[in-house]
């Protein structure tokens, strides 16, 4: 004689786990999509490694990346002293309109520039460049560059 009942060995079924599934799934694609950090910078550049890469970088600021040829690229397209010195005023006169806006007392003075230089790109090439970047007015430069420790 069996005395217990016919369901009592088995387990509950998992509908009530699958919505919740599908949901996190959803999130997942969503982030993906959606979730991207700071836009890659276009032009074919690896930055050099670093053993303390700085990771309190505005990606906001300019940047500018110089190819293995010794080109400088904003967006992909090729740049020379005059277009570069343009896009720093212009990003200045923006910068001074937003602190109009906010009504702040102190006026920024001007945003450093974000060079993602490649790892093989020759220092020949590299010094010429960042005197092409001081003529355009530019005072502060950052050499942007990827860290050891990280994937």
């Amino acid at each position: 004689m069996n005395l217990e009942s016919p369901d009592s060995g088995r387990r509950p079924p998992l509908e009530p786990v699958l919505p919740l599934i599908n949901v996190v799934f959803l999130l997942l694609i969503f982030f993906m999509v959606a979730g991207q950090l700071a836009p890659r910078p276009e032009g074919d550049a690896e930055a050099p490694g670093s053993e303390s890469a700085a990771t309190d970088e505005n990606p906001d600021q300019l940047m500018l990346v110089l190819d293995t040829d010794g080109k400088l690229l904003h967006e992909g397209q090729p740049v020379d002293a005059e277009t570069v010195a343009a896009l720093v005023d212009a990003r200045r006169g923006e910068r001074q309109r937003q602190a109009a806006n906010a009504e702040d007392a102190d006026a920024p003075g001007q945003e450093p520039v974000r060079l993602l230089a490649d790892a093989g790109t020759p220092l020949k090439s590299l010094r010429a460049n960042l005197e092409l970047l001081r003529e355009a007015g530019i005072e502060e430069v950052r050499l942007v560059t990827r860290s050891e420790s990280a994937p």
